[in-house]
Formats: structure tokens, sequence, C-alpha cells
């Protein structure tokens, strides 16, 4: 693979914050159904009045908290944290393939620090599956559509890293390339980041 090696420090630190994110998150979905939208985004999405995209007063009193400003407030907060969230994934994937590769991991560190780092990725994948069935409107929809092609993308990178560590094949190790590749566009786009 033909991508710089990272410091085993900031490797460290980067495992750090993806295994306390892991706890964080899997601590705050125990006990909730993985379908059940949000109490509130849910009592928001039901407020909207047709056309115009402002709550009803009625419903505000039954518990919607905000208004159209503070949804889209929520919604760019989202938004932001799952690109974020993207971005990070496609660093700890790099970080994690390029430690297996210099030694820094064994086998079964690597395949357990990946599987951690997909597991993340699929609990967000599910709260984004929730967030899709509220009241959004198109750029809203487009958005969440792209994070969740990303999201795919990034699994698929991490499938492919294991596939190519299962087989040791040159092509194998190709087709991870591709598809970090592939991500890394997707993240630009999605974020406005730099070229590789």
């Amino acid at each position: 693979m033909k991508h710089p090696f990272w410091k085993p420090a900031l490797l460290t630190i980067a495992i750090l914050v993806v295994v306390t994110a892991s706890g964080i998150l899997l601590r705050g979905n125990t006990g909730s159904d993985p379908g059940q939208q949000h109490p509130t985004l849910q009592g928001a999405a039901a407020a909207r009045t047709e056309g115009t995209g402002s709550v009803d007063e009625s419903s505000r009193s039954a518990g919607a908290p905000w208004g159209g400003q503070e949804r889209r407030r929520l919604l760019e907060a989202v938004g932001v944290l799952t690109a974020a969230h993207c971005y990070q994934t496609y660093f700890s994937l790099g970080l994690i393939a390029d430690g297996k590769d210099k030694g820094v991991y064994s086998g079964k560190e690597a395949y357990k620090l990946l599987d951690s780092v997909l597991a993340l990725l699929d609990s967000v994948d599910q709260k984004l599956v929730g967030l899709s069935k509220i009241d959004l409107d198109k750029e809203d929809q487009d958005s969440l559509e792209q994070m969740r092609v990303l999201s795919g993308l990034l699994r698929q990178q991490g499938k492919e890293l294991a596939g190519f560590w299962d087989s040791g094949k040159e092509e194998d190790a190709a087709r991870y390339e591709s598809v970090r590749k592939d991500a890394w566009a997707a993240i630009s786009r999605l974020t406005g980041a730099g070229r590789q």
C-alpha cells in the first residue's frame, strides 16, 4: 500500500479516540430500540405544518422544544458530526492498516481494532436510517443520502482491508487502495477537504 506511514504516537491517540467514542456511543444506545426515533426529533417532525415548515404552537406545548431555526441547527450539527465521524473513520482505517503493515499491531490486534471501527460505523448508520424517517426537505435528504453512500464506501474499505490481510494478494491490496481513493474523493466532496 503506497500511502505514508503514521508515527505510532498518532496511531495510539487515534485509536484511543475511536475506542472512547465507541464506548460512549454504545452506552448511549443501551436500552433503546434501534428503530425508534429520538422523541424530540419525532415531535418536531410531526409538528411541521404542511407547506410552511414551521412548528405548530400546540405541538410546542406537547414536547416539541424548537421551531424551524432550532431544527435547522440540529440538522446542521448532525451533518457536521457525521462528516467528522466519516473523516475520522477514514483516518482510523489508514492508521490501522499502516500499524499492521509496520508491525505495530499483531494480526489479532489489527482485526480487533478494525472490528471496533466498523462497529462504530454501523451504530452511526443505524441512527442515519432513523433520521431518514423524519420529514426532511430535498436538500437534507440529498445530504443524508450522500453521507450514507460515504458510510458504505468506508465499510467497503474496511472489508477490502480485511480481505487483503486474509489473502496477502496484490490484487486485494489494489482493490483496497481503489476503494480507499473513492472514499477520500467522497469525503472531499462532502467536507470540502483538500485533495489527497
